[in-house]
């Protein structure tokens, strides 16, 4: 069973309960037509929908017309797109799901995703248009590894089973000469990926002072009053985080098939804008637009292939 189902709701669901699920849901949308098909590759994708911005990603393929079901995956959808400069799409060992490693561009850390938009994806690469690849096969998922897709604008979301709602921290207001260091930091951090010698000195030595100062404040200050946002790799998997980040936006949903309440926060962390859910029950305190949530996310992003 995937466990972040847990996030949209379905709080008690057993595995028992789960397959039966997915075989019904299977079932109702393909008597009905309701699959989207890739024709050429034999491949298709139900949308099944538990909220207003929940559901279920089940994937499958085609044998004489008839839909084999090979797994699913919830996920929610995202409010806000950002920038990036490339990134490299590989296929999971295991079954025809794709991780994306994508360089944002206002941080400069290199984000390791699970993507949402699979059939998108395929037929991005079949048409040959950016990979010239129009025999391109998804079952040898070497085809196109390491060929990087540049310019393409990600919608980061995430999905929780777990966290709490911390209280604000004062901050500044942002001035026009803050926006001028921010922009002079988005420039040094893509000068050393460059390999600029300059601009890597410059961002090692911005990082020794900022680790002084902290190290001075934390003896007399909690960390989280120090602390705005965080955004840190967590655990085995390389698309789990662990996040602090303030809550932006706040609405409540309803799973249609349980009555269960769903938190979607809009997150911003470290300049990052996250669009997470987690089920009510699994999240303490009381959130709120100001506050801040705390906690692990599995980071999932839709690319815009088209745009």
């Amino acid at each position: 069973m995937n466990l972040y189902i847990r996030a949209l709701g379905f709080d008690k669901l057993t595995s028992e309960a789960e397959e039966k699920f997915i075989k019904l849901e299977i079932e109702d949308n393909v008597a009905n037509g309701f699959v989207i098909r890739h024709d050429k590759l034999n491949r298709g994708v139900i949308i099944v929908r538990i909220s207003s911005s929940t559901g279920l990603y089940i994937y499958g393929r085609y044998e004489k017309d008839t839909f084999i079901y090979e797994y699913y995956f919830p996920f929610v959808v995202g409010k806000v797109a950002s920038d990036n400069e490339e990134m490299t799409i590989e296929r999971h060992l295991d079954k025809e799901s794709f991780a994306v490693i994508c360089d944002e561009l206002k941080t400069g850390v290199t984000l390791i995703f699970y993507l949402q938009n699979v059939m998108d994806y395929f037929e991005y690469i079949y048409s040959g248009k950016e990979f010239k690849a129009p025999e391109f096969n998804p079952d040898r998922k070497n085809d196109i590894a390491k060929l990087p897709i540049k310019n393409k604008k990600v919608t980061l979301t995430g999905l929780s089973l777990g966290g709490i709602v911390m209280l604000p921290i004062r901050k500044e207001k942002k001035t026009p000469r803050n926006k001028k260091e921010e922009l002079a930091r988005k420039r040094l951090i893509q000068a050393a990926k460059n390999g600029d010698e300059d601009a890597i000195e410059s961002l090692t030595i911005e990082d020794i002072d900022t680790y002084n100062e902290l190290s001075n404040r934390v003896m007399k200050e909690d960390i989280f009053t120090i602390v705005d946002s965080t955004f840190m790799p967590c655990g085995v998997e390389c698309d789990q985080y662990s996040v602090i980040g303030e809550i932006l936006e706040l609405y409540e949903e309803k799973n249609r098939y349980t009555g269960e309440s769903i938190y979607i926060m809009v997150l911003e962390c470290n300049s990052l804008i996250i669009t997470t859910a987690i089920n009510k029950q699994h999240l303490l305190g009381e959130p709120a637009v100001g506050r801040r949530f705390k906690g692990q996310i599995w980071l999932q992003g839709n690319v815009r292939f088209t745009d």
